[in-house]
């Protein structure tokens, strides 16, 4: 049944994660340089013609994966041992592009210029970290609906 409880939380998660796709997830600015950060690449510019460009098409592939698990999840409602195998496959996935979200930034972003400056996490990294959230809370709102229906089967 799509109106569970669940099934909203994995919309969730499959919007969440084309959303890492689409919107910027880091950037870093001085009077200098910009550094910006999205799935697709890590591009470095500077006022005297010195951009790079650097590939993360990782994190697009991963969250792109996840987001469609999710809506693959999303219906196939009547198999619920199913969804907590896909929700489980889902949250080692969004954490893996997590991972290389975290990498790029600490490891390639922070140290390029003035590492003083932080830089700013921008929608798309909060995007990735609601559809975990999302992604967790549906696998807990599956779990609850087949125990229930186990405990409703052993009363017959």
């Amino acid at each position: 049944m799509i109106q569970r409880a669940q099934s909203i939380f994995l919309a969730v998660v499959a919007i969440c994660m084309a959303l890492v796709c689409t919107l910027p997830i880091w950037s870093k600015a001085n009077a200098e340089q910009t550094i910006k950060m999205n799935a697709i690449s890590f591009i470095k510019a500077g006022k005297m013609d010195n951009s790079a460009s650097q590939s993360t098409i990782f994190i697009l592939v991963f969250a792109a994966i996840a987001a469609i698990l999710a809506i693959y999840s999303l219906l196939s409602f009547k198999n619920r041992k199913l969804q907590m195998l896909l929700g489980a496959i889902i949250s080692m996935i969004i954490a893996i592009s997590m991972g290389f979200i975290f990498y790029y930034i600490i490891k390639v972003g922070r140290p390029a210029f003035d590492p003083a400056i932080e830089g700013n996490y921008e929608l798309g990294f909060y995007a990735g970290g609601v559809g975990l959230l999302a992604n967790m809370i549906a696998n807990r709102f599956i779990r609850r609906d087949e125990n229930l229906v186990q405990s409703s089967n052993r009363m017959r």
